[in-house]
């Protein structure tokens, strides 16, 4: 049960909050107050869709927040705990469990931030939590009537829980068999497309396993090539080199031992020439060492024409298998492994295909038993739905109205390989037709009000909006439209924009919507009418001789309140 509503920077309202409670509650006001503006605020509330035409002219952002008493609402108390576990939030306290608070926020970029209980949510999240507290019946909601898709959700929800555990088991059966039809499907595709895909497969494989790469070897390939690419540099270099270290008149080697074999002569006159003998020594060593090294890559880096052909035709293999098979050796053993695991699944496409087939076949069975007992239920439920639907035509002043929820078979789906249609026969002799060929708006409006008078009893949801949905409707038919209003609100809180004075007399709590000018912009304001302000707005809405229109309203007010109060002694 909504308990309050804040409504910041929607539209012409700049702040708002509205207090609510349990009955009947009426909006009433001069057409363009804004009335519709707190019902689009809910629907924002509940996760509609967040237009940034929808923020007030001037302002960067709009916000909407409501707070719910959840102790009538078990359904979303379960979607809270829900996500409350998946997010790891903190466990409510006492008492705290039934309440809950919402809110949303639209901005000018188009960005939305959705909050249940201070915490932020995806929508997709937030949906789960909203979708069970209010029934929204917006403006020409009633015109979804008119198309039959929307018929098989009106019938269902007037089934019971154990219809609705149906519902849920056929929808998740079907699911689970629309999955496996799928998965069937693509490996019979791939079964058609299997020999070409084996064929290239093949070849990839014969072409990366004879050429018995490893990883990295390009590296030492590269640079082997880069050596026979410079060998004459190389060549040069190390025998200039060799010559000054070991060969040449005054050659390195040679004149560092002569040094050497000076300063040992002083070795015995003190340590620092011991010192000096020693380095000297080490660097006759390492000159003679890096002599013999280069006198042996000279010795062995003769040309070799053949080896240097060998390593020009790797690299070329390497690179022409590249541009198929990835940038490096190490991408091609990749893909080689990849060649084989796909080769072997193709391989076993057999099995897997005879699995696939037996697993649909499984899910089938399942869907189809779950989809015959929710058949056998629907058909049940129409014919208690068109009896209930007829009983509140009648009292709505279409006494020779037929209804018929005809159940017809459709293609297998999420609602058991069935669709329903509502026929109406408005007048008696007449059979019975679509909605949309026959029925006049104050028909739609009567028999959308009949359809959720029939199923309020059986409905989870605590709370029901509606907007306008008298349009159409006067006379005798108006004051049953009121009982109607007020017998639902009996069993759940019930919000209602209307026109007709018979309703806004029927109020549990009657709100005023009004636009006001300051000079600087306009306004719309909503607040609660005190009981003696009540008999003003309803002789207003009653038009006429203000005098007696008044008269006339406080008349009014008095007879339904005391209709109310034969109702509750019946009870």
């Amino acid at each position: 049960m909504l308990i309050s509503l804040t409504v910041e920077n929607i539209a012409l309202i700049g702040r708002e909050t509205v207090e609510f409670g349990r009955g009947l509650h009426v909006l009433t006001g001069e057409t363009g107050a804004g009335k519709s503006l707190i019902v689009d605020a809910m629907g924002l509330l509940l996760g509609g869709r967040a237009a940034k035409e929808m923020i007030r002219t001037g302002e960067e952002k709009a916000r909407v927040e409501g707070i719910f008493d959840l102790s009538d609402a078990p359904d979303v108390k379960s979607a809270l705990a829900a996500l409350n576990e998946d997010a790891e939030g903190e466990t409510p306290e006492s008492g705290e469990e039934d309440t809950l608070i919402l809110s949303r926020e639209i901005f000018r970029s188009g960005r939305s931030v959705c909050r249940v209980n201070g915490m932020a949510v995806p929508l997709s999240l937030y949906a789960t939590v909203t979708k069970n507290l209010m029934d929204l019946h917006g403006q020409h909601a009633h015109q979804s009537l008119m198309d039959d898709k929307t018929h098989i959700r009106f019938l269902d929800g007037f089934g019971d829980q154990a219809h609705q555990e149906k519902r849920r088991e056929t929808a998740e059966a079907y699911a689970v068999f629309h999955e496996k039809d799928r998965a069937l499907e693509k490996l019979q595709k791939k079964a058609r497309e299997k020999q070409d895909r084996e064929d290239v497969l093949k070849l990839q494989l014969r072409e990366l396993k004879s050429a018995h790469l490893k990883a990295g070897e390009e590296e030492a390939l590269e640079k082997e090539r880069d050596r026979f690419k410079n060998s004459g540099k190389i060549s040069s270099a190390l025998q200039e080199a060799y010559q000054t270290l070991y060969t040449d008149p005054g050659a390195a080697v040679a004149r560092l031992r002569e040094a050497a074999d000076s300063l040992r002569r002083v070795t015995s006159m003190g340590d620092e020439f011991a010192a000096l003998h020693e380095r000297a020594m080490n660097a006759y060593y390492e000159a003679e060492d890096i002599s013999l090294t280069i006198q042996g890559i000279l010795d062995e880096s003769g040309a070799d024409p053949e080896r240097e052909e060998q390593v020009m035709s790797r690299l070329d293999l390497i690179r022409r298998l590249s541009r198929r098979y990835g940038a490096t050796t190490k991408e091609m053993l990749e893909k080689l492994a990849r060649v084989e695991a796909e080769l072997k699944t193709l391989q076993s496409l057999d099995e897997a295909i005879a699995q696939a087939e037996d697993e649909r076949k499984q899910a089938k069975k399942r869907y189809d038993l779950a989809a015959e007992s929710l058949c056998a239920s629907r058909e049940a439920l129409a014919a208690r739905f068109e009896q209930a639907v007829e009983s509140q035509l009648k009292d709505l002043n279409m006494a020779g109205s037929r209804f018929l929820a005809a159940l017809e078979k459709a293609p297998p789906g999420p609602d058991g390989g069935q669709q329903c249609r509502f026929l109406i026969a408005a007048n008696r002799g007449d059979g019975p037709q679509s909605l949309s060929h026959t029925a006049s708006g104050g028909e739609l409006s009567r028999l959308m009000l009949a359809i959720k008078a029939a199923a309020a009893d059986q409905s989870p949801i605590p709370s029901m909006v509606f907007d306008e949905i008298d349009t159409g409707i006067s006379g005798r038919a108006a004051q049953v439209t009121a009982e109607k209003m007020a017998g639902i609100a009996r069993t759940h809180q019930v919000l209602c924009v209307t026109h007709l004075q018979q309703i806004a007399a029927m109020a549990d709590r009657q709100y005023l919507v009004e636009k006001k000018d300051d000079g600087e912009r306009t306004n719309s304001s909503i607040r609660l009418l005190k009981e003696e302000e009540r008999p003003m707005e309803v002789a207003r809405m009653l038009g006429g001789d203000a005098k007696s229109a008044e008269k006339h309203a406080i008349e009014m007010l008095k007879s339904q309140e005391e209709w109310k109060k034969q109702q509750a002694a019946k009870e």
